[in-house]
């Protein structure tokens, strides 16, 4: 990992950099099946910090070497396909009950590739298919290390914990003084909602390749920050806030808010208290960089729109855009497939119910948010919290990122990493601790 680190930091900055193309997929593959080897956890690892620093990667890459490189940024992806292998190989030992709203949810996919290449969108179909399934893999995979359960959450936390403080620290830096292959690659992809690439114009997308999934793992990695233990946790906090307000992605705002709320009256007296005391230093801290003019002129002004939203451009665009997906789906309720474009790209984007409707159609949609609820009923069924502490960080963080599915797509690509992620560990905590109780309530039996 650290000859692959430096490889590609001596390189992307130079002339060289048009080798990554190849060189930074290949090698992510190799050190992937290299690290699987060695541990699980330190894969998990691994994959995580690949989604947070592949698209500034790609970003650089592209300004040095004057082309757009589109095989960097599915490096992640390609990766996951080796937990994806082994799940298909292990299916007798993976597939059973518990696993079922995995299945569910896969079979749904396969509908919508199915669609997609009925319509002959062949190549849509194979980039959806890797977007959508890869990350439901991942978490099937995790469900079925259940043995490792403690060890990957770990990893994550150390990995998300780190992402979010370089996130939130480059996104810092990139609104006051934004550099310039951020600037070069906003004005090749001429998307008007991320601002202007100019200093306190732009909406921070940090190291990502949006605003909203930045801030999608940003909220992730602040609410794992307020059930972290160690002091690390506080400028975690603050640069990661900080970054998050100045995304000015309102869906995440609204899915922090919801997942510390549920924090607050599910943690414990004495995690309570935490949580208010670092909530409290954390809007202390808003409140005074909220001070520099310029920079509260654009808060207030995004913040005014929670109280005007017949007036709100996004608003009024969704309101729209849901007209088109209903008129779209009474002529065609089997939906457009996945990787289908038909002009609604960027409305998929938006939204997970959109992304559904579209890629899955009435049938697959159906299926795939009743196996999306199987997971919420079963992680939010149980009282095991007390015996399982990383349990409720996880929980908090599904809920955000659920508040803010209909307003952000969270059900595919960069995103879905996170959200199948944490049900597949959730799944294996869970699952891991009821074989330990049933093993207990055994011994005595045994003994007698």
């Amino acid at each position: 990992m650290g000859a692959f680190a430096a490889v590609v930091a001596a390189s992307m900055f130079t002339p060289a950099a048009k080798v990554l193309a190849i060189l930074f997929p290949a090698g992510a593959l190799f050190v992937g099946f290299s690290a699987l080897k060695k541990s699980i956890p330190l894969f998990v690892e691994f994959a995580t910090w690949l989604f947070f620093l592949t698209p500034f990667v790609r970003r650089v890459v592209d300004y040095e070497s004057g082309a757009r490189e589109m095989t960097i940024i599915s490096t992640p992806f390609l990766v996951l396909m080796i937990p994806l292998l082994l799940v298909v190989t292990r299916w007798r030992r993976v597939i059973g009950r518990e696993s079922a709203p995995f299945c569910y949810a896969a079979a749904a996919v396969l509908y919508g590739a199915f669609i997609a290449c009925a319509h002959a969108e062949f190549a849509g179909a194979a980039t959806g298919l890797l977007m959508w399934i890869t990350p439901l893999a991942f978490g099937l995979y995790l469900f079925s290390e259940r043995r490792h359960a403690s060890a990957i959450f770990a990893a994550i936390e150390r990995a998300v914990l780190g992402g979010t403080f370089v996130a939130g620290a480059y996104g810092l830096f990139q609104y006051f003084a934004i550099p310039s292959w951020d600037a070069a690659w906003m004005r090749s992809v001429d998307l008007v909602t991320i601002g202007k690439p100019e200093p306190m114009e732009v909406r921070v997308f940090s190291i990502m390749n949006s605003p909203q999934v930045l801030a999608a793992f940003l909220l992730v990695g602040i609410l794992l920050a307020y059930r972290h233990k160690s002091a690390w946790k506080y400028p975690v906090l603050l640069v990661g806030v900080s970054a998050l307000a100045l995304s000015f992605a309102r869906s995440a705002w609204i899915g922090l808010l919801a997942g510390l709320v549920f924090l607050a009256f599910n943690a414990s007296p004495r995690d309570r208290i935490r949580t208010i005391t670092a909530t409290a230093g954390v809007v202390l801290f808003v409140l005074v960089i909220m001070n520099v003019p310029d920079l509260s002129d654009a808060l207030s002004t995004r913040f005014s729109t929670f109280t005007d939203l017949k007036h709100d451009e996004s608003a009024l665009d969704r309101q729209e855009t849901y007209s088109q997906v209903i008129d779209l789906l009474q002529h065609s309720p089997a939906g457009i497939g996945l990787g289908v474009d038909n002009g609604m790209a960027d409305a998929e984007n938006d939204s997970s119910v959109v992304a559904l409707l579209l890629s899955l159609g009435l049938p697959g949609s159906l299926v795939f948010a009743v196996a999306l609820g199987a997971c919420a009923f079963a992680l939010f069924s149980t009282r095991a919290t007390r015996e399982l502490p990383q349990l409720l960080g996880l929980q908090c963080c599904f809920v955000g990122l659920l508040v803010e599915s209909p307003l952000n797509n969270v059900i595919n690509g960069q995103i879905a990493f996170l959200l199948w992620s944490l049900i597949g560990l959730s799944y294996g905590m869970l699952a891991e601790r009821r074989s330990e109780i049933a093993n207990r309530l055994q011994q005595p039996l045994v003994a007698i």
